[in-house]
Order: structure tokens, then C-alpha cells, then sequence
């Protein structure tokens, strides 16, 4: 495996994607603080620019890109936006996810197709861009995984399925760099019941009006310091949540039991009649309100810390001791309990001996005969042989016993005593916390009640003056408007009479003048009239002339040819 090096936080690059709601969102603001600079990825615009804002304003660096992890070209785009900006980045965290609730049946497949191409390919295109950049000088790659990577879930089916797939190519990612010796570090991260906006962007097909988490559900912030923490730290798998571990466990040891308790309790643990912020729901193909990292349901407070991610991530602290100590304890039990079975394993050794040795024999006595008298010989001598070590190992095995027993009882006393102790303290910090928060609380409440009056009254007062000066100026407008309507109506009757004065004196001289000019053309038009019909009448009787004199030329022609 090669040797893998990761920078501290606060001199990395990390891209984060789905970084504008939950777990992303927690993680880019935790990163910021910590010194990191960030490449912000999601599909939301508005909110990525204002997420980017945020984090400028309080002295951060952040670089925000619109992006659909479902398409390669887009995700090609993130690790582009990182290298021109800050130069390259250290770290990549795959977060990008999307949720659908109802039974496998009822759920189109066009919708699981979707719900594929972004929590499973999302997170092959984007191992895939960062591995490419990171292999030549080495970094960090953090896939967001689930506990229903380890056991599916109903009504989740599609989602637990794509969380398979996502822990199945981890794994494959993991050993091919280990066998081409990339320098990256390549951790699942397995998230428990989570306490962000995922059931109110899920979509939901199981007919109630909301959705809901099983209990008990965790801060997205215990997800983020998971994260961060293997970005700086090589890690294999990290496991958010004990309540989420125990049921993959319990699957393990009983399934069927397990597959009988989930399909009783999958619908009433993950439905709800709270259908959450309208504005959040179903953001499957198109993305909706965000910059949130919590959900806006009603409930009991995320749990903000985990014992199981503390005993991972600090294995010498209290958490990891206390959990050796729980290992040792069932350990010790096994050990007993094996112990006590009927027969110890030496005798037990013994007997398979014997009974292979006389099978042996049997068979070698009615093969070839004298075969047979040298393997029972032998059988017996391996029988003393096992008698003799029974009778070595049975004070072994009872000292082994006893200490065992001493061990459990010193560890079960440790762990009783190291519990009295976290309880006392924890009671002494809620307590302490308690008392913090209810003066806190007081104080807040009698400053917003005199912010509240101070408020009140400015308000009442500019109301009252704006009112007065509102009615002076709305009496001021009338009166002018009354003024200025006056004038335009004077004006108006002025210029109507002037204009109907005019428009008759026009009127008769164009009456008088079209009078005129019809008696003129009146005139000329009897005077050609008399013309042409004189003209006419003259051409006439020339016609008539000119036509007697040739009936009478061709009279005298005939005659003369008669």
C-alpha cells in the first residue's frame, strides 16, 4: 500500500459537492472556518452565490460551480474552476445525493434511473476527475456512503441499493490505487439517520403527507467532522451514529429476525404527518430551497455528538477505551461460554482423531490386512496422544477460565465506574448547560421585549408623522390639482370656441367658393355642350349631302350601262 501524506485543513483545497443543503453545507462552512479554501458544487445558483458570499464575508475563500453531478462534463467542470482559481486541490468529497420514498413497485423507473445517475454515477465521475488530478501529487477522496450500504432499508429501496453500489466501488477504487500506487487516501463514510433537509427533498410516493427519519437522528455537523477529519486523515470507513450500526449488526447475527422487525416498523418510523416547507419538496430532477442544513420538521433535537465516531477517530480517548472495554466484555463472555460447552476442544480433537484413525483402519484391515494392524496401532497411540494432551490442557484451560472471568469482572467494574463518572459529569454539564441557557434565555427575552417596545414606539411615531404628513401633502395635491384642472378647463372652453369659430368661416368660404366653382363649370359645361352639338348637326347634314351625290352618280352608272 503506498505511503499517503495529507496536508493539515488549513493549507488544503476541498471540493465539496451538494455543498448548498445538510451535510455539504455543514461541511463547506466548517471547512471555511477551519482555514480551508472551498470549491462550492451544486445545482442551485442562487443559493451557491450566496453560500460564497457568506463565507468571503467572514474572511473564507470560496469558489462557487454550477453543476449536475450526473453529467461528466460538468463534474470535469468543478476540478477546471479549482485549478484556475486556487491552483488544484487536496481533497474531494463526493456528497452530492438525492432520495425517493415509497415500495419499489410504486416508483417509476425513470425516477430510479435518475436517483442512480446521481448518487451512484455522481460519485464514479467524480473519484474519476479527482484521481486524475490527485494521483501525481496525492490527496484526499471522501465518499458520502450510508449505514443502508450494510443494510438496506424499505421503502428506501432504490436509495439503499445506489448506497451498495456506491460502498462496492469504493472498495474497487480503493484497491486499484493501491495497486497502481496513487498517494490517495480513499474513505466511505457511512452517515446514520441525519438530521438535514433529506426528507423534505426526498420524493415522496408512500401516500402519507411527509417523511421522516428513524430515530435516533444526528447532527449534520457530526457528519462534517467525519469528513474533515478524513480529509487530513488517511481512514478506511467511518460509521456516524451507533443507532444506524446496530441494526446492519443485528442483520448480520439474525436476519430473518431483522427482516421481520423492519418490515413492521419501516412505515411508521419514516412516515409523518408534517410534510415540511413546501418550497423544499422533490428537488429529484430540479433543485429547490436551500441553505439549510437541518430539516424543518418538529421533534427531539439532533444528537450533536457520537460516541462511535469519537472511539474511530480517537481510539486512545475515552470513547475508544470505553468501547475496547465493551469488545473486551463480549469477547470474555464468548470465551466462557465457549469454555463451558460440553466438551473442550482438545477432547473434541481427540475424538475426531480416533474416529478418523479407526475409519482408517477399517478400511485398511479389510483392504490388505496387515496395513489395517499398523493403523489401529497407530490410531490408539494418537488416542493416548490426545488423552495426554486433555490431561495437559485442562488446568491450561481452567487457569485460562479464571482469568478470564477476573479480567471481565475488572473490566465490567472499570467500564460501571468510567460510566458513573461520564454520567455524573454529563449530568453536572446539562445541568450547568441548563442554567446557561434559561439565564440566556431570560436576558434575550427582557432585551427583545424592551427592543420590542423601542421599536413599538419609533414606529408609532413615524406612523403619526407620516400620517400628518401624508394628509398635508394629500390636501396640498387636491387643492393644486383643482387649480390646474380649473385652468385646463378655461383653456379648454377658449380653444373649443376658437376652433368652432374658425371651422365655420371655413366651412362658408369653402361653401361660398364650391358654389362658385360649380356655376363656372355649370357654365362651360352647356357652352361644349352647344359646340359639340352644332359640330355634330353640320357633319350631319354633309353626310347626308355627300351621300345623295353618290346615289346619284351610281344612278347615272347604271342608266349607262343599261
Amino acid at each position: 500500500m503506498p505511503s499517503v501524506t495529507l496536508k493539515p485543513l488549513s493549507e488544503q483545497v476541498v471540493v465539496i459537492t451538494g455543498a448548498t443543503s445538510g451535510i455539504g453545507l455543514a461541511t463547506a462552512r466548517m471547512a471555511a472556518q477551519q482555514g480551508a479554501a472551498v470549491v462550492i458544487a451544486a445545482r442551485n445558483e442562487e443559493a451557491l452565490n450566496a453560500l460564497a458570499d457568506e463565507i468571503r464575508s467572514k474572511g473564507g475563500r470560496a469558489e462557487p460551480v454550477v453543476a449536475d453531478v450526473a453529467d461528466m462534463a460538468q463534474m470535469e467542470a468543478i476540478s477546471e474552476a479549482a485549478i484556475r482559481v486556487f491552483g488544484g486541490f487536496d481533497s474531494w468529497c463526493n456528497n452530492a445525493a438525492v432520495a425517493i420514498y415509497g415500495e419499489l413497485e410504486d416508483v417509476p423507473l425513470e425516477d430510479q434511473r435518475r436517483l442512480f445517475d446521481v448518487n451512484y454515477w455522481g460519485v464514479v465521475h467524480g473519484t474519476l476527475v479527482a484521481a486524475r488530478h490527485l494521483k501525481g501529487k496525492g490527496g484526499a477522496i471522501v465518499n458520502t456512503g450510508s449505514v443502508l450500504s450494510d443494510r438496506a432499508m424499505a421503502l428506501q429501496g432504490a436509495y439503499s441499493a445506489a448506497k451498495f453500489a456506491v460502498k462496492g466501488v469504493t472498495e474497487s477504487f480503493r484497491t486499484e490505487f493501491d495497486a497502481e500506487g496513487y498517494p490517495i487516501s480513499l474513505t466511505l463514510v457511512k452517515p446514520g439517520p441525519i438530521d438535514t433537509p433529506y426528507m423534505e427533498h426526498a420524493r415522496n410516493l408512500m401516500g402519507t403527507p411527509g417523511t421522516r427519519n428513524p430515530p435516533p437522528s444526528y447532527h449534520p455537523r457530526v457528519v462534517a467532522r467525519a469528513i474533515l477529519y478524513a480529509c487530513e486523515t488517511p481512514v478506511r470507513d467511518l460509521v456516524v451514529g451507533g443507532g444506524g450500526w446496530m441494526i446492519p449488526a443485528l442483520g448480520r447475527l439474525a436476519p430473518k429476525l431483522t427482516d421481520l422487525m423492519m418490515s413492521k416498523i419501516a412505515k411508521p418510523s419514516q412516515s409523518s404527518d408534517q410534510p415540511g416547507r413546501e418550497e423544499r419538496r422533490d428537488n429529484l430532477y430540479e433543485p429547490k430551497e436551500d441553505l439549510a442544513e437541518t430539516s424543518s420538521l418538529s421533534g427531539p433535537p439532533p444528537r450533536r455528538t457520537s460516541f462511535l465516531l469519537e472511539a474511530q477517530m480517537n481510539p486512545l480517548g475515552p470513547a475508544g477505551l470505553m468501547l475496547g472495554a465493551a469488545a473486551l466484555l463480549a469477547g470474555a463472555a464468548v470465551g466462557m461460554y465457549t469454555m463451558r460447552r460440553p466438551k473442550p476442544l482438545p477432547q473434541r480433537l481427540s475424538d475426531r482423531a480416533w474416529r478418523l484413525g479407526r475409519s482408517l483402519a477399517d478400511e485398511a484391515r479389510h483392504g490388505i490386512g496387515s496395513l489395517g494392524h499398523e493403523a489401529g496401532r497407530i490410531a490408539h497411540r494418537a488416542r493416548g496422544y490426545a488423552d495426554h494432551a486433555e490431561r495437559e490442557a485442562r488446568p491450561l484451560l481452567r487457569r485460562a477460565r479464571k482469568e478470564s472471568e477476573r479480567f471481565a469482572d475488572r473490566a465490567r467494574r472499570y467500564a460501571s465506574s468510567f460510566y458513573d463518572d461520564a454520567r455524573e459529569r454529563g449530568e453536572d454539564l446539562y445541568e450547568g448547560a441548563r442554567d446557561r441557557g434559561r439565564s440566556l434565555y431570560r436576558d434575550a427575552r427582557g432585551r427583545g421585549e424592551d427592543a420590542y417596545e423601542d421599536v413599538r414606539d419609533q414606529g408609532w411615531g413615524l406612523f403619526k408623522r407620516a400620517r400628518a404628513d401624508g394628509r398635508e401633502a394629500y390636501e396640498d395635491t387636491r387643492d393644486r390639482g383643482w387649480s390646474l384642472f380649473g385652468h385646463a378647463r378655461d383653456r379648454g372652453e377658449d380653444a373649443y370656441e376658437d376652433a368652432r369659430d374658425r371651422g365655420w368661416h371655413l366651412f362658408k368660404r369653402a361653401r361660398a367658393d364650391g358654389h362658385e366653382a360649380y356655376e363656372d363649370a355649370r357654365d362651360r359645361g352647356w357652352s361644349l355642350f352647344g359646340r359639340a352639338r352644332h359640330e355634330a348637326e353640320k357633319r350631319g347634314r354633309h353626310a347626308v349631302h355627300e351621300g345623295e351625290s353618290l346615289l346619284d352618280r351610281v344612278n347615272a352608272f347604271l342608266k349607262s350601262r343599261l
